[in-house]
C-alpha cells in the first residue's frame, strides 16, 4: 500500500478533517445512480491522499490516458496537488468485501487561473462509468463554479474521447478542435460576462464564510 508522504502528515491534514468544499453547497451528499447504488460525495482532504493513490493505480489504460493523457505512472506530487484542492469533489463507495474501507470511484474538479476562467477535469474508475456519475459531476462542478462568481470553464478533451465530449455538450459547452493540438478539442462554457475590473472572489472567500 502506498504511503502518504511527509508532507501531507497530521499537522497538514487537521484543518481540512471538517473542511466543506469551496463553493459545492452543502457537502457531503449521498447520490444515488443508475442501478440504485449510493455514493458519498465530499470534499478531498489531504488524507485522502493513499485512497486517490489506489484510485488513480487503479483505473485502465484507456482511462488513465483519458483524464491525464498519459497511460503511466501519475507522480505522487500531482496526487498531493489534488488533494490539497478546495475546489475537488470525490464520490466514494464502502462496498461488502472492502472491510469497510472507504474507496474512491470518481473525482472532479476545477482549477481557477487568470481572468476567472477555471480548468475542468473529472474522471470515474471503469467498473462505475454509464451510471451517470460523470453528468452528475460535470453539474455539481458548473454550479460550484457559477457560486465561486467565476467566467468561464474549460477543458482539454482526447479527440478520442466521444462520451466525455457528448456528456460537456449536453451541458452547454462549445466543443472545437484545439487550435495547437490536433488530439485535442478544447471545450469552454460561459458562465457570466466579463467583469469591468481583473477583481475576483478571494479563493477562501467561501470558507471565510
Amino acid at each position: 500500500m502506498p504511503l502518504m508522504p511527509a508532507v501531507l502528515r497530521a499537522a497538514e491534514i487537521a484543518p481540512f478533517l471538517f473542511a466543506k468544499p469551496l463553493a459545492f453547497g452543502d457537502f457531503p451528499q449521498t447520490w444515488t445512480i443508475k442501478g440504485g447504488q449510493t455514493l458519498t460525495a465530499r470534499a478531498v482532504r489531504p488524507d485522502d491522499f493513499v485512497r486517490q493513490r489506489a484510485f488513480v493505480d487503479g483505473l485502465s489504460r484507456e482511462s488513465r490516458y483519458y483524464r491525464f493523457l498519459t497511460g503511466g505512472l501519475v507522480s505522487d506530487e500531482f496526487i498531493a496537488q489534488f488533494v490539497r484542492s478546495r475546489c475537488a469533489l470525490v464520490l466514494t463507495t464502502r462496498e461488502e468485501g472492502d472491510g469497510a474501507e472507504e474507496r474512491i470511484v470518481a473525482n472532479g474538479e476545477y482549477v481557477a487561473g487568470e481572468g476567472g476562467v477555471a480548468e475542468l477535469a473529472l474522471v470515474v474508475t471503469d467498473r462505475w462509468q454509464g451510471r451517470g456519475i460523470g453528468r452528475r459531476l460535470v453539474q455539481t462542478l458548473v454550479q460550484g463554479a457559477r457560486a465561486q462568481r467565476l467566467r468561464a470553464l474549460r477543458g482539454e478533451v482526447l479527440s478520442e474521447n466521444r462520451r466525455m465530449l457528448a456528456i460537456l455538450r449536453e451541458h452547454g459547452f462549445s466543443v472545437r478542435l484545439h487550435p495547437g493540438d490536433a488530439l485535442l478539442h478544447e471545450a469552454m462554457l460561459t458562465l457570466a460576462p466579463a467583469r469591468q475590473t481583473n477583481e475576483w472572489l478571494p479563493e477562501d472567500w467561501f470558507a471565510m464564510r
